[in-house]
């Protein structure tokens, strides 16, 4: 894999991404940011299947990454998180895994459909986690600050 190939790829991501956002209404002040998330998820995942060789593994790192970004950007945009989160997974999400398993579903075919049905769930298993482990960690490695949440607190 070039660079300018990859480079391409993930113009292409965060211009995908970015569509996304505009699709389900996200606020125009966010969409560069959207696309920055989306651009970084599928860099990362190409980096991790080029060192690897596992989707599985690159989808689980990207999906991790693009969650701490994600709780990031939403730190430094004063916006939720699912924001982000919402529009940079779409270029992670299993689509041709899916589409592979319901069309040889319907050609009846079933060593192709259950190899497809399951490289799709661990694809979203793999997703699942790495969105977990990102909001596991601790709100302060993005910028939270407890006196902030204790100001809140005070506040109502």
């Amino acid at each position: 894999m070039s660079w300018s190939a990859l480079l391409v790829e993930v113009l292409a991501a965060a211009v995908g991404t970015v569509a996304f956002s505009v699709l389900f209404q996200v606020n125009p002040k966010h969409h560069f940011f959207c696309g920055l998330v989306g651009g970084i998820g599928w860099f990362i995942y190409r980096l991790v299947t080029q060192i690897t060789g596992s989707p599985i593994l690159a989808t689980f790192v990207a999906t991790l990454v693009l969650g701490a970004c994600s709780r990031w950007f939403s730190t430094l945009r004063r916006t939720p998180t699912i924001v982000f989160l919402i529009c940079g997974i779409f270029t992670l999400v299993p689509g041709a895994a899916i589409y592979y398993c319901a069309y040889h579903l319907f050609l009846n075919e079933g060593a192709e459909t259950a190899y497809y049905a399951g490289m799709t769930l661990k694809l979203a298993v793999a997703i699942a986690l790495g969105i977990l482990v990102a909001y596991s960690l601790p709100a302060r490695l993005f910028g939270w600050r407890r006196d902030a949440d204790l100001l809140f607190l005070k506040e109502k």
